[in-house]
């Protein structure tokens, strides 16, 4: 997956914008089982990154 086109300001306004539509019809309980799911598969994807990273490295 090649993100190039995409600059930093691009994915934070995406990112805010996709959060305050998906907010509009949740209460405060299910936003924070959802943020907490969302950072859990965001350190998640983190750790994947890394490892695949320092595995091609070895290489």
């Amino acid at each position: 997956m090649c993100n190039s086109n995409c600059s930093g300001s691009n994915l934070i306004g995406l990112s805010s914008s996709l959060a305050l539509i998906v907010s509009q019809d949740l209460s405060a309980e299910e936003l924070g089982i959802l943020a907490a799911f969302f950072t859990s598969f965001a350190d998640n994807l983190a750790i994947i990154a890394t490892t695949k990273n320092s595995c091609e490295n070895n290489i």
